[in-house]
């Protein structure tokens, strides 16, 4: 089967005034969509340690440790090599001190780069003026 130079000139033609369908992505950075998940955020002033984003994890990248029981002091750490960034962390937080920032760069030649580790105190929980 031999193919006509011919054959070609009408696709051409349909192609040179279309816009581009690439991108020139890393020297003009896309528009990112209002529902974009990146990389879970914690807000330890609002962290209650309930848990909760450690148990609802698929992806098992959330670990709460705790370091002193009398000081009430913990160490969360997220795994960013392990996350899937679907969100459910941030969804079953009751405080909200889960976010999802909207980096997307995160490549790196070390997964150690990765982990994100936050220490915090859990703050004393005060009596309401009807308690007192």
């Amino acid at each position: 089967m031999k193919l006509k130079p011919g054959a070609f000139i009408p696709e051409l033609l349909r192609h040179l005034f279309k816009k581009p369908a690439t991108v020139c992505y890393p020297f003009e950075k896309p528009s990112l969509p209002d529902d974009f998940r990146g990389s879970p955020v914690l807000n330890p002033g609002k962290c209650i340690i309930c848990r909760a984003c450690v148990r609802d994890c698929p992806a098992f990248a959330i670990e709460i440790i705790e370091l002193s029981r009398e000081e009430k002091k913990y160490k969360m750490i997220i795994h960013n090599d392990r996350c899937i960034h679907c969100g459910q962390c941030a969804e079953s937080c009751p405080t909200k001190a889960i976010t999802m920032n909207s980096e997307f760069e995160i490549a790196t030649d070390n997964r150690l780069k990765l982990k994100a580790e936050y220490i915090y105190t859990k703050p004393e929980k005060t009596a309401s003026p009807s308690e007192k």
